[in-house]
Formats: structure tokens, C-alpha cells, sequence
């Protein structure tokens, strides 16, 4: 690796902090627990069905509130704006966090509950040292899990290549991580799972395959209703999974 160019950097105290970049008024009883959803029609759906109500604006996100869980859907992708979202989140008191996604599929398609995640991404290097792979919190993915059977879904419990150039997933790259047993690729889950340890906040991560990346060609599955149906109910497991 050739980042960070200060070695040793995640050993250093940073200059600033989000609870010293802007004072913002925000609601008595901020949530605690947060969704990260990062897919509009999925927003739609939850702000339908749980009568999301907006409690606090930000300059990168807008927070809404179902009970006690805010849910956030994410303006930006990738590590640096999921990363400054919780990191001000933290400095607000939030302390627990699910991410509901979409990835590629490098095996097969389906649910996915994140249990580790390849650091192919630049931001978790600034947070902790060296290393192979980020970990969700183990208590809370497996609490997810139990969920997600609640709703009736069948899922696979594996790992992810987290990657910040997406269209610079190369072949090579695919059959290599698809050999080594990863299932997934997407563009967050290692630098929240660094974050969240380093801040001391509990996270975990589920995807549904958008586009499958293991057949001859990619093949999106966006517009599939079985798709839809799959995230809709993913998002569910995680209202109930933090009620």
C-alpha cells in the first residue's frame, strides 16, 4: 500500500473533529440508531410505509425518523461520504448503525449479510492500520441475520471487496476475489466497519445483488420485481432488527 504517506497515521490525533465543525441545532431526542439506505425507490418505500418524518438537515444528508431509528438515505457514494455521514452522526450521540445496500454479485445473486469486508478503498486506511479486511460488529450482524429469516428471506452470510473505482472493477480483479470466496463488491462497507471501530459505535451490513458480475456479460437486475421485493424486505429485517 502507498497510502497513507505518513506512516503510521491512524496512530496520530486529527486536527479537528465533526463536533467542532459546525454547531447545529438538532432535535432533544436524536436518534441513536440509524439506517443508511443508499437507493430512492427503497426511500420511498419506507417513507410510505413508516410515515418517515424529517427531524434535522445537515449540508450532506437529511435525517428522518421512524420512532426512535433515523434513516438516512445517502446523497454521495463511496467511502469518504458514507464515513463524514456517520462520523457527524457519532458526534451527535449515535452509536449504532445499519447499512442496507445494493452490490455486484461475484458468485451468485442474492441477500448477502456482510461478515468482513476487503479494504480496496483509501478511507479505512486513515482510521486503523494495515490490514486485509474491516469486521461489522459480530453481535449485531448476527442479530440482523435472525431478522432478515423473520421476513422469510433466504440469504448467505459472507465477504466483500469494498472498492472506490467502480468502473475499474477489472476482470482479473473479479475471478481472483470470486476464487478466494468473496461474494460481493460494493463501495462502503470497509471504512464504516474502521470507523465504527475506532469511534467505539456497532455496525453491521446486508446487500442485495444488483448486477451480476460472474456470467459472460454484466446483467443488471434493478428492474426485477424479485429485486425490489428482496431490498424492500431487507429494509424491513433492519427497522425491526433496531426497534
Amino acid at each position: 500500500m502507498v497510502y497513507p504517506k505518513l506512516p503510521n497515521k491512524h496512530l496520530h490525533e486529527a486536527f479537528w473533529h465533526p463536533k467542532d465543525f459546525k454547531k447545529e441545532e438538532r432535535p432533544k431526542k436524536f436518534p441513536k440508531k440509524f439506517i443508511f439506505i443508499y437507493y430512492d425507490k427503497l426511500f420511498k418505500y419506507l417513507k410510505r410505509k413508516y410515515k418517515l418524518t424529517k427531524i434535522f438537515y445537515h449540508d450532506l444528508f437529511t435525517v428522518y425518523r421512524y420512532r426512535d431509528i433515523g434513516i438516512i438515505l445517502m446523497g454521495g457514494i463511496g467511502c469518504p461520504h458514507a464515513v463524514a455521514v456517520m462520523e457527524s452522526l457519532i458526534a451527535k450521540g449515535a452509536n449504532t448503525f445499519l447499512s442496507i445496500g445494493t452490490a455486484g454479485g461475484l458468485q451468485k445473486r442474492g441477500i448477502f449479510l456482510c461478515d468482513k469486508a476487503l479494504r480496496d478503498e483509501g478511507t479505512s486506511y486513515h482510521y486503523i492500520s494495515h490490514g486485509h479486511y474491516s469486521y461489522p460488529d459480530e453481535k449485531l450482524t448476527k442479530r440482523l441475520g435472525k431478522f432478515i429469516e423473520k421476513q422469510e428471506l433466504g440469504y448467505n452470510v459472507g465477504s466483500t471487496w469494498t472498492i472506490d473505482a467502480p468502473y475499474r472493477e477489472t476482470l482479473k480483479e473479479i475471478r481472483k476475489y470470486s476464487k478466494e470466496g468473496i461474494k460481493t463488491v460494493e463501495m462502503e462497507a470497509s471504512a464504516l466497519f474502521a470507523v465504527a471501530k475506532i469511534r467505539k459505535a456497532k455496525v453491521a451490513s446486508a446487500f442485495v445483488v444488483s448486477d451480476t458480475l460472474f456470467e459472460k456479460e454484466r446483467v443488471s437486475l434493478m428492474e426485477d420485481i424479485d429485486f425490489k421485493k428482496a431490498l424492500n424486505k431487507l429494509a424491513d429485517a433492519a427497522v425491526e432488527c433496531l426497534r
